[in-house]
């Protein structure tokens, strides 16, 4: 093996073990209550908003939403989020980074970033043949 074979292949081990570690940390605690108050946009009905005529809507009251985290495997989580009298399941998963990830309600997703350990920024839409939602907001996990 040649000299510049060998340089080659030690820098690549030894980035290789650097970045390993990263790779090895533990994932994002996601359990908890987590709130945040949502202004969307929409077209048609949906669970929370009439459909109000044609036309896209971008209506001034914002609605509050509660996340409950109850169970988190890993990089999984699972629980449910309310606002109002609408109660859904979510499923979530935490990138491997723990910069962020993703999560599924009854009819859309969200993709999230972690701002803090206790704070995050979500993104939701949902796409339908009625209707359609998007909606970003900051949540909070209460202590």
């Amino acid at each position: 093996m040649s000299h510049s074979t060998r340089v080659f292949v030690l820098a690549a081990a030894l980035i290789t073990a650097t970045a390993l570690p990263a790779f090895a940390q533990q994932p994002a605690n996601m359990v908890g209550t987590w709130k945040g108050t949502g202004y969307a946009a929409h077209i048609g009905p949906s669970p929370y908003r009439p459909a109000d005529g044609a036309g896209a809507k971008l209506p001034d009251n914002g609605l509050e939403f509660t996340y409950v985290i109850k169970e988190q495997k890993g990089n999984r989580f699972a629980g449910e989020s309310t606002a109002g009298t609408v109660k859904e399941t979510i499923i979530g998963a935490v990138q491997m980074d723990n910069r962020g990830g993703i999560m599924l309600d009854d009819d859309g997703q969200y993709a999230f970033v972690m701002v803090d350990p206790n704070t995050m920024d979500v993104c939701y839409s949902h796409h339908a043949t009625a209707n359609k939602l998007v909606a970003c907001l900051r949540l909070t996990r209460s202590p």
